[in-house]
C-alpha cells in the first residue's frame, strides 16, 4: 500500500471522506499565518498518474459518499490528469457523490472556463478557498498571492463553471491595526462573490509560521478575544449570501455559529451583537480548547 506523507490537511467537514492524495504539501507555501508545511519542511510535488491511481484503487470502498483531494492545492494539477483523477474516483467507489478539494485562487484564474467546466462534468463538486480576507493591505502583509478582486473574480469564474465555493475567513488576521477595516472589507468580499458556504476561522499564532516571529518582535499585534468577535460580529451583519451557509464552528473560535443565509441571519447577528455588547463569556469557549492544534 502506498503510504501518505506527512502531515496532511483536509478541512474538518473531510473528516469521513475518502482521502486521496494526489499532491503532496501546498504549491504557494508562502502564507505568513502558516506553519502547515513549513515545520517539516515538506517540499509540494505532484504524484504520478500511475502512483495516484493506485492510492484510489487500494483505500475505495462502496462506503465512501465523499472524496477529498489532497493536499494544500490539488487544482494546481493539470486539467487532464485532475479530471482523469476524479473520473477513476467514481468508477472505483459506486456510492460517491461528492469530489472537493481545496483551490488557490490564482490556479483558478490560470484554469479557462473550458477547463473548469469539464473538471465540473467528470465530477468535481466543490472547491474550498482559504479567503482570509478581503482587505488587500492584509492580503499583501500575509502575502496570500491575491487580492479581493481576483478573489471575487475567482468565485465568479467556479459559479459560471457550476462548481460550488466553500470560502475560508481568517477572523484576526489583519492585527489589531486593521481589524475592523479587514472585516467590512471581508464582508464586501464575499457578499460580491456570494460563495455557497463561509467558514470563519480565527487566527492562532503559532511556532513556525513568519508571523509568530513578527508577533514575538511586536510587529503584530492580535486582537485580543472581544475584539475578534467583534469582526465576527461586523462580517456577520454586512455579508449578503442568496443561500449560503454561514459557520464558525471550527475549534479556533470563541463562538460557534451554524447558519443559514438569509434566513438565520438577523437571529445570528442579534446573538453576536448582545455578547459583544455586555462581554459575556458564558457560551464562549476557552483558550484550552482554541490551543487545539486541528485540521484545517
Amino acid at each position: 500500500m502506498i503510504d501518505y506523507q506527512q502531515p496532511m490537511f483536509r478541512p474538518p467537514s473531510e473528516a469521513n471522506s475518502l482521502l486521496i492524495q494526489a499532491t503532496i504539501g501546498c504549491s504557494h507555501n508562502n502564507c505568513t499565518y502558516c506553519a502547515m508545511y513549513r515545520q517539516s519542511n515538506q517540499k509540494f510535488r505532484m504524484r504520478k498518474k500511475d502512483e495516484i491511481f493506485k492510492i484510489i484503487d487500494e483505500r475505495s470502498s462502496v462506503d465512501f459518499k465523499r472524496s477529498f483531494i489532497a493536499d494544500g492545492n490539488a487544482l494546481v494539477m493539470p486539467t487532464k490528469l485532475l479530471s482523469e483523477t476524479i473520473i477513476e474516483i467514481f468508477n472505483k467507489n459506486k456510492n460517491m457523490e461528492r469530489v472537493s478539494l481545496y483551490g488557490n485562487v490564482g490556479d483558478i484564474l490560470r484554469k479557462s472556463d473550458d477547463d473548469l467546466i469539464k473538471l465540473q462534468k467528470s465530477g468535481l463538486s466543490l472547491v474550498y478557498i482559504g479567503f482570509e480576507s478581503g482587505d488587500n493591505i492584509t492580503l499583501r502583509r500575509i502575502k496570500k498571492g491575491a487580492t479581493k478582486e481576483q478573489t471575487i473574480e475567482a468565485m465568479n469564474k467556479l459559479k459560471r463553471a457550476k462548481i460550488k465555493v466553500s470560502g475560508m475567513v481568517l477572523l484576526g488576521v489583519g492585527g489589531k491595526e486593521r481589524s475592523f477595516v479587514h472585516a467590512y472589507e471581508t464582508a464586501d468580499m464575499l457578499s460580491k462573490g456570494d460563495p455557497e458556504y463561509v467558514g470563519l476561522l480565527s487566527l492562532q499564532v503559532r511556532p513556525g509560521a513568519p508571523i509568530y516571529t513578527e508577533w514575538e518582535k511586536g510587529n503584530f499585534e492580535l486582537p485580543d478575544k472581544f475584539q475578534i468577535l467583534k469582526e465576527l460580529e461586523i462580517i456577520a451583519e454586512n455579508t449578503e449570501l442568496s443561500n449560503g451557509y454561514f459557520f464558525s464552528n471550527h475549534i479556533s473560535n470563541y463562538l460557534p455559529i451554524k447558519a443559514i443565509y438569509p434566513k438565520d441571519k438577523d437571529a445570528t447577528v442579534a446573538k453576536i451583537k448582545n455578547i459583544v455588547n455586555e462581554k459575556k463569556e458564558k457560551g464562549l469557549r476557552s483558550e484550552y480548547y482554541r490551543d487545539i492544534v486541528n485540521q484545517y
